[in-house]
């Protein structure tokens, strides 16, 4: 916040979650000007990277969707005051990043095994075929790569809002995603998406990018009933622990949750419209 020249170095560094979060702290707190200022100097070393043949189009198309998927959500969530529509354009920013990167890459599988393949010396390697038995398709693993883009985004976003609030707002954020409700028509859409990339293998994981939105809306709620109720982080750390051995159930609960709190506005029920 001292500097330009600051923050573009903190952003050069490449550091996971920290550099990203730094562009975000800089899109919130300064707009657009300052944010694709920032952006462009830290472009500049993966394009002239990939460009000299030092990294693949892959990993370059990676980082580059990462960085401007996370400064489009905070740019969103700066110009709207608003959560969900911040998420629902990370989200499609990051996957349309993801599609773009594909065909620039000649596709998500190819890249990746002729990259195992040459670290394994040219000879095509156990990992190269577990590689290509573990995506059966180009829209799985796009679909793979989208879902793990707008997580790291929106983590990275979530973190510069975190720093924001508490040089200018402490305890902003906790109030905002506490009150983060998905209009109706965006809810419906993404449910409907989700239940129909279920029946299809191939496109199981754009169905949770799809869902991601409404699956972070439905978390916020369980935050705002467990802090409204004082239940301690107990519930929390079993949702999240829930998350990782068994996530399609609990995904579709909290978007099920999601999709009834855009309907008919569960706080406001109970009294609480903050």
């Amino acid at each position: 916040m001292r500097s330009r020249l600051r923050a573009v170095i903190l952003t050069l560094v490449g550091i996971p979650l920290i550099s990203p979060a730094v562009l975000a702290l800089v899109g919130l707190r300064r707009g657009s000007g300052d944010g694709l200022f920032v952006l462009a100097w830290a472009l500049l070393p993966l394009v002239a990277a990939a460009g000299a043949g030092y990294m693949t189009p892959l990993m370059a198309g990676l980082a580059i969707t990462h960085f401007v998927g996370v400064l489009a959500g905070a740019l969103t969530l700066r110009s709207t005051r608003s959560w969900s529509w911040a998420l629902v354009v990370l989200t499609g920013v990051s996957a349309l990043g993801i599609l773009v990167t594909s065909q620039a890459a000649g596709g998500v599988v190819a890249a990746l095994t002729q990259a195992v393949t040459e670290a394994a010396g040219g000879a095509q390697s156990p990992e190269a075929q577990q590689l290509s038995k573990a995506f059966a398709s180009e829209a799985q693993a796009t679909g793979y790569l989208s879902w793990v883009s707008v997580i790291s985004a929106a983590l990275a976003l979530v973190l510069g809002r975190w720093w924001q609030a508490m040089l200018y707002n402490p305890g902003g954020l906790r109030e905002e995603l506490h009150a983060l409700r998905m209009p109706i028509p965006v809810a419906g859409a993404g449910m409907l998406l989700w239940i129909y990339c279920l029946v299809n293998e191939h496109l199981v994981f754009w169905g949770a990018v799809a869902a991601f939105p409404m699956m972070v809306a439905g978390i916020c709620l369980i935050h705002w009933l467990v802090a409204r109720k004082g239940w301690g982080r107990g519930p929390l750390i079993a949702m999240y622990i829930t998350l990782v051995i068994a996530a399609l159930p609990l995904a579709g609960f909290l978007c099920g949750l999601a999709l009834i709190d855009s309907w008919i506005d569960i706080r406001a029920r109970s009294g609480d419209n903050r």
